[in-house]
């Protein structure tokens, strides 16, 4: 698990471009956020993968950057350089879902259903919805210092306490 993580801004056309370019120059991970959607067809269920978040590129390090850089198309970076809190929790729960944010784990609490997933440590997502006849869930949370939403499928692990 990497120590540092950062997140950059572009310009959705060039953020592929300048991705490339900070693995190649300087060795870093990069990742542009992935979400596998359901959608039903003809009575089937199909997971499709889609760009989400698009001109966003988080990427992360062992050790903390020294400077900021700058590549043509980067719009701007997130917080004051390294990401902290929740931000940070979102990076890091993308690392380790390799980029994807894809079925999520709920848990019914009373009347409510609660996102039970260890990556997600350290993010408020709560569900705001839930269609349980194509089995997902619009989950919401914050980043960058807005609050998001996400329709992604679910796997129901039970009642709290199982």
């Amino acid at each position: 698990m990497p120590m540092h993580a950062y997140c950059l801004f572009c310009e959705t056309q060039k953020a592929s471009f300048i991705a490339q370019m900070i693995e190649q120059n300087h060795g870093y991970r990069c990742i542009s956020p992935q979400i596998i959607q359901r959608k039903w067809v003809k009575g089937a269920c199909l997971e499709e993968k889609h760009n989400w978040l698009p001109g966003y590129i988080f990427f992360y390090a062992d050790e903390p950057l020294e400077r900021k850089f700058y590549f043509p198309g980067v719009l701007r970076w997130l917080g004051e350089g390294e990401l902290t809190g929740e931000d940070r929790a979102f990076a890091l729960m993308l690392y380790e879902r390799n980029g994807v944010m894809g079925t999520v784990r709920l848990t019914e609490v009373g009347d409510r259903c609660v996102v039970n997933e260890p990556a997600w440590r350290g993010l408020e997502g709560r569900v705001v919805k839930l269609d349980r006849g194509r089995k997902r869930c619009c989950v919401e949370f914050s980043f960058d210092k807005s609050r998001i939403t996400a329709w992604v499928g679910y796997e129901m692990i039970g009642p709290a306490g199982e």
